[in-house]
């Protein structure tokens, strides 16, 4: 077991309702027509009986939270990868999806410039910016982008519905053959409900939380048909409010389990949102903005990733077989505006960062227990395929407006159009100690 103390974060102490932690204060309402068979029964310690009588008092509880690894031995070979099941996540607050990463031991997840901009991860003290060495999968699909047009192996997981996710397996280091482009510090791969029982939440919090949420599946056929619905929107404790906005979808078909089965899903997110980026102090010290202020209110992004991908699990003869296939349209425009004034006192420096993209790949892999010589191998051998096809752009701009040539100082524009391929076969053998 493992034992977590939280303390208080004073960032933000000048929202009395922006919570103890520094993420809102939510009051939700639901609805559930059906409760999954064995969930599990969990105690918590409360705080206090009141946040006033706790801040009179300036003391807290303290809160234990335990979850239990002792599954993981005689599975897991090393203590550098795990899983994380689906009991210990159903029990997650994550009002931001990437929050679910942190599950993983030793993960940070968080964020800086607005909430709809893909996460910031930390791991092993590497700072892996947003996902560039730690691959990230979700049903076998990929979700870093190489040749992104704001960062390498750019990591956005606001498509994900974080009540659908299950079952996390992770790896860190590098000692493993199957994981290939940004996975040098670690991995992530994380899964989605077959079946979910009747849900319908309505959510609001401080600072301008909202969420509605929607799920249910039946029984269609031979297997089992899902549909989820979510809507969110989140202002945060900013000035210039984030104003985020999104929308995200899901339907998926399943038969069988990861043993002998298959899933076919489909995807769709669109996300709208403001930036608030990092500030001079200089401009703090002299009153043009205080630290929750922004020098270029337009400064934001927009989102958009359907995908459609599918799993096929089968036992072949002594070993089990796997196998998936995906494709994926993502269209992202980021507009920001780093060094303010520095190279156009005019105009300012804000810039759009665009891409369209479409990404379709596949893997292929067996998996096989042996005897030699009396000790057991474990058999790995796979191949996996992707090819992105992106037009990416860097362009100056004024309030999201691209500056025409003339009015363009440095006249740093640029587009491009990238083809990229990546194909690999690999075999791993691991072999229990004597």
């Amino acid at each position: 077991m493992f034992s977590e103390r939280s303390y208080l974060r004073s960032d933000f102490s000048r929202y009395p309702g922006f919570g103890l932690l520094g993420i809102p204060i939510l009051l939700g309402a639901s609805l559930s027509m059906a409760q999954q068979a064995g969930a599990p029964q969990r105690a918590m310690v409360g705080v206090a009986n009141s946040l006033a009588t706790a801040q009179a008092s300036e003391e807290f509880e303290e809160v234990v939270v335990t979850a239990a690894r002792r599954g993981l031995i005689g599975t897991a070979t090393t203590a550098s990868e795990g899983i994380v099941v689906n009991d210990e996540l159903a029990l997650t607050p994550a009002y931001r999806p990437g929050q679910l990463l942190e599950t993983v031991p030793g993960l940070v997840v968080t964020s800086h410039s607005g909430e709809g901009k893909a996460n910031q991860y930390l791991m092993r003290g590497f700072n892996l910016d947003h996902g560039t060495n730690l691959g990230t999968y979700i049903d076998g699909m990929p979700v870093n982008e190489p040749t992104n047009a704001h960062g390498q192996g750019y990591t956005d997981l606001n498509f994900l519905i974080p009540e659908l996710a299950t079952n996390i397996r992770y790896t860190k280091g590098t000692y493993y053959a199957s994981e290939g482009d940004f996975s040098s510090v670690g991995s992530v791969h994380m899964s989605y409900l077959n079946k979910i029982a009747p849900r319908a939440t309505a959510t609001v919090g401080t600072l301008g939380f909202q969420r509605l949420f929607v799920a249910d599946s039946v029984s269609l056929g031979e297997g089992q048909l899902l549909g989820a619905l979510e809507g969110q929107h989140y202002n945060g404790p900013w000035d210039n409010p984030d104003d985020q906005r999104k929308v995200n979808a899901a339907v998926r078909y399943s038969n069988g389990d990861e043993r002998d089965g298959y899933s076919i899903t489909g995807l769709y997110y669109h996300g709208l949102w403001n930036s608030s980026t990092d500030q001079p102090v200089r401009a703090i010290t002299a009153g043009l903005i205080n630290r929750f202020g922004s020098l270029d209110p337009s400064d934001g992004g927009q989102a958009q990733r359907a995908s459609l991908s599918a799993q096929y699990f089968k036992r072949v003869g002594e070993g089990q077989l796997q196998a998936n296939a995906y494709f994926i349209s993502y269209h992202f425009t980021l507009w920001n505006n780093f060094t303010h004034y520095l190279v156009d006192p005019l105009n300012g420096d804000q810039e759009a960062q665009h891409e369209a993209r479409n990404t379709a790949g596949g893997a292929l892999s067996y998996a096989r227990t042996e005897q030699i010589f009396g000790i057991n191998t474990d058999w790995l051998t796979g191949a996996q395929a992707r090819f992105d096809h992106v037009n990416v752009s860097r362009l100056p701009t004024r309030n999201h407006q691209p500056l025409a040539a003339a009015d363009n100082p440095l006249s740093f524009s640029e587009s491009d159009k990238v083809h990229l391929g990546n194909t690999s076969l690999y075999v791993q053998a691991t072999t229990e100690g004597v």
